[in-house]
């Protein structure tokens, strides 16, 4: 019964685990498409904007070089957001709390199984006959 009970609990665990894990890739998700929307709005609207306003003070090659660092820096900040994730506190101790209570059930699981071959073996009988029997290595 104890590693019934145990087994629930790993379950448990794996469940708030994956939850939260789901969780933190939806939030990454999320912030990936932010930097994909903003990356492009930024490449479709700022770059003409941009490109005619510094085309009046610099040559128009400088002028597209100057944008195209800018909008490399924005897209960078956004995408190290996007990328930027770890497993929070939740998630480790929903790993760990599994991860014991599973090395428990297979303990308490070789036990139970252990049990009626080791009674077998003491008894020293066959189930459903009478005479006595012994082991290959004995004879």
């Amino acid at each position: 019964m104890r590693s019934i009970n145990l087994l629930k609990v790993a379950l448990d665990a794996e469940l708030l685990r994956l939850r939260t894990m789901m969780a933190r890739q939806g939030r990454r998700a999320a912030f990936g498409v932010i930097a994909l929307i903003f990356a492009l709005v930024v490449l479709a609207l700022a770059e003409v904007t941009g490109w005619l306003a510094l085309r009046h003070q610099v040559a128009s090659i400088p002028a597209t070089l100057i944008l195209l660092g800018i909008n490399l820096v924005i897209a960078a900040v956004f995408g190290l957001l996007a990328a930027r994730s770890s497993p929070g506190h939740t998630e480790q101790e929903a790993l760990r709390v599994r991860r014991q209570a599973l090395d428990a059930a297979r303990g308490s699981l070789a036990f139970t199984a252990a049990i009626p071959v080791v009674t077998n073996l003491l008894r020293g009988r066959r189930r459903g006959e009478g005479k006595r029997w012994r082991l290959p290595f004995f004879r």
